[in-house]
Formats: structure tokens, C-alpha cells, sequence
């Protein structure tokens, strides 16, 4: 009997044990499949996060390159800022240096003006003083002249009165009357002695002139007698205005090149002028 109890007893414990076992099992499954079910997530998170891990290291690497660039683009805006600074400096140092030499250009423009003014007041003192010595030497023959004809004079009322005075008073006072209306009407008793042209010479008319290319062009005249290479001075109103060159002659035009010293902005087309060997 003891022993009958005790295997029911054992029986008993073996039924529980095996049903608390058994419960212990399907929470341990229970338990497993959870545990499996949160690796699965775990591991899903983990492959979420590699991917993250991935990609984020791809930004960063593609970040890197463009702070690279960045950095080239940096040093090469430097490099060409310094260049640019040397431009600038070279520029200005040109831009000073073109300066000081339109300020030395300016200096000896101004100087040549006034070098250029000095020569033309020159030049015409020189022409005047040109056209004085020519009128005193035509004052000079023209008293040669004028003593000529006194001395002429002379002699003729000598002879008139010595030899024709007793037989012929009326024409010895008609010889005195005519000699000395002669000379008194201009020496014109000396036709045997050639006085030299007037001192301003024959006129003509200005057709044009250029002063930038330093042309002028008369009209030609018999009376002129102007031949290539000669220099004759302009007057006007007994002004020397400059002096010419002739160039070229033809039967209606005479082409001229104006010397220095020429007061060209006096002249105009269609004037009249005077011109002085």
C-alpha cells in the first residue's frame, strides 16, 4: 500500500511537475519568440543604422570633396586677388608714370608755343625790318634819281640860256616851264633810268588755302611773273602777313607752300593780296 501511495504520490508529482514544466516551455517559447522578435527589430534597426552609417558616410565623403573644392576655389580667388593687386599697383604706377609724361608733354607744348610765338614775331620783325631796308633803298636811288635830274635840269637851263637865250626868249622860258613841270611831275624827264618796281608789288586773289597741310593757291597773272622756287611775302594794307614759296605755275593757278612764321589765320579765301619779291 505504502508503496502504491507512493507511486500515486510520484504520479502525481510527475503530472505536476510535467504540467508546470510544460508552462514553464510555452512561456520559454513565449519568451524565445519574443526575444527573436526583438532580435529581428534589433537587426532591422542594426541594417537600418548601416545603411544610415552608409550613407552618411558617402554625405561626409561628398562633403569632404566639396570643402576640397571649396578650398581650391578659396586659394585660387586668392592668388588671383594678389595678381589683381599687382595689376592694380602696376596700373597705377603706369597711370602715374602716363601723368608725369602728359604733364612734361604739356610743358613743352607750351613751351614750343612760345618758342613758335617768339620765332613768328621774329620772323615778322625780320620781314619788316626786310620791307624798311627795301624802302630805304628805294628812297636812296630815287634821290640818285632826283639829283640826276636836278644836275639835268641844270645843264639845260645853262645851255638854254647861253646859247638860244638872245634869239628865242619864248622857247627858252617854254624849256624852264617844261623842265621844271617835268620835275616837279615825278622825274618823268630820266625814262633812260629803270626805278625798281613798287614795294608791294603786284596783287592777286587768294582761291584757297589749306594751313594744316601748309597750301596756298593764287591766280596767276602775266603782271606776277612768278616761276617755281621763288619766295615772295604776302601784304596786306601794307601788313606782311608771311612768306611763300612758289611750287608749281600754270597758266591760271600758282601753288605756294607757306613758310614759318606765316599768319595764316589772317587769310581767307577770295581776298586780295599784294605779293613782294
Amino acid at each position: 500500500m505504502i508503496l502504491r501511495i507512493l507511486a500515486v504520490v510520484a504520479a502525481i508529482s510527475a503530472t505536476a511537475l510535467f504540467f508546470a514544466s510544460k508552462g514553464k516551455l510555452a512561456e520559454q517559447q513565449t519568451v524565445a519568440q519574443k526575444a527573436k522578435q526583438a532580435t529581428v527589430a534589433v537587426q532591422a534597426e542594426l541594417t537600418a543604422a548601416n545603411e544610415q552609417i552608409t550613407l552618411l558616410e558617402g554625405s561626409l565623403y561628398n562633403e569632404r570633396d566639396a570643402l576640397a573644392n571649396e578650398k581650391r576655389k578659396v586659394e585660387s580667388m586668392r592668388s588671383e586677388m594678389y595678381t589683381a593687386r599687382q595689376e592694380v599697383s602696376r596700373t597705377q604706377r603706369q597711370v602715374s608714370e602716363a601723368m608725369k609724361s602728359i604733364a612734361e608733354l604739356e610743358s613743352t607744348a607750351r613751351r614750343l608755343r612760345t618758342d613758335l610765338l617768339q620765332s613768328e614775331q621774329s620772323l615778322a620783325s625780320s620781314s619788316k625790318e626786310d620791307e624798311v631796308e627795301q624802302l630805304i633803298e628805294r628812297v636812296a636811288e630815287l634821290e640818285e634819281s632826283n639829283a640826276d635830274l636836278k644836275e639835268s635840269l641844270e645843264d639845260a637851263k645853262v645851255t638854254s640860256s647861253t646859247s638860244r637865250a638872245p634869239e628865242y626868249p619864248e622857247s627858252s622860258s617854254k624849256i624852264a616851264s617844261i623842265a621844271t613841270s617835268t620835275y616837279s611831275s615825278g622825274f618823268t624827264a630820266t625814262k633812260s633810268q629803270a626805278l625798281p618796281t613798287a614795294s608791294i608789288g603786284a596783287e592777286t586773289t587768294i582761291e584757297s588755302l589749306s594751313a594744316a597741310n601748309g597750301l596756298i593757291a593764287l591766280a596767276n597773272s602775266p603782271e606776277l611773273g612768278l616761276s617755281p622756287g621763288t619766295t615772295v611775302t604776302i601784304i596786306k594794307k601794307l601788313k606782311a602777313l608771311g612768306k611763300i614759296q612758289v611750287s608749281q605755275v600754270s597758266d591760271d593757278l600758282i601753288l605756294a607752300n607757306f613758310l614759318p612764321g606765316a599768319k595764316t589765320h589772317e587769310m581767307i579765301a577770295g581776298m586780295t593780296v599784294s605779293l613782294l619779291r
